[in-house]
């Protein structure tokens, strides 16, 4: 990953029984995985395991833009859902925690204020928008600090085709937002918003695709960063 459009990261342990995970430009997004329909933390190959308490939101919605119910299952290291024929888009909150250098250059799961000597933490928030129906209209999600609205249904698309997105940041738009064009396939490829938050994308893909933007700001304690990963996601079956 190109880091000079994205905020400073650090590699984390992360005790979940099940080995290490990072926060670095991960995502959270929905995929197909083992027969289940599963909310994933991650980019390109790699998937990492999560307490399914850090779901703090998932809200569905049918083709006609309606709130609907939606069917959740937490297990020990994800969570995953079961879709139904009319569930038109999702909106996920995602809140990864705190992450904090200690004195001795270690990564420990705390705010910076629990951690003596700590001089850089942060805290990771991520956001999905995903569509799953071609039959309902992009949706402005007023919920999201960082969100990316596309000027059209992405799966009235193909791969290859172009269309556009806009950027917001606290529902304005994001003026040389960072985007990550393809977090699955191409996690070096790299643009940026105009001064209206636009950019022009590709359909990269026959199968999973996922646009992301992730930037941070610091917040009043000293050391501290908020850092967002808003994700555009959506699934292309090719005819």
């Amino acid at each position: 990953m190109n880091k000079k459009l994205l905020a400073s990261v650090f590699a984390v342990g992360f005790a979940l029984g099940c080995g290490c995970t990072q926060v670095d430009a991960h995502g959270v997004f929905f995929a197909n995985r083992l027969d289940e329909t599963v909310l994933v933390l991650g980019e390109g190959p790699v998937d990492n395991a999560y307490s399914p308490d850090m779901v703090k939101s998932i809200t569905a919605y049918d083709i006609g833009g309606k709130q609907i119910p939606l069917s959740v299952m937490k297990h020990e290291k994800h969570i995953s859902i079961m879709p139904t024929d009319n569930l038109g888009i999702t909106r996920t909150h995602f809140d990864y925690g705190y992450w904090t250098k200690d004195k001795d250059g270690n990564t420990v799961h705390k705010r910076i204020t629990e951690v003596p000597g700590a001089t850089k933490s942060t805290h990771a928030l991520k956001y999905d928008v995903h569509y799953w129906n071609d039959a309902i209209k992009p949706m402005i999600d007023d919920s999201a600090f960082i969100q990316i609205i596309p000027s059209v249904n992405p799966l009235t698309l193909k791969k290859g085709d172009m269309y556009e997105i806009q950027v917001l940041k606290n529902g304005k738009p994001y003026a040389n937002a960072p985007i990550i064009k393809d977090l699955i396939n191409d996690m070096t490829g790299e643009s940026m918003a105009d001064e209206n938050g636009k950019a022009m994308l590709t359909v990269n893909a026959n199968g999973l695709n996922v646009v992301g933007v992730e930037v941070a700001f610091p917040t009043d304690i000293k050391g501290e960063q908020n850092k967002y990963f808003s994700a555009l996601s959506f699934m292309i079956y090719p005819e």
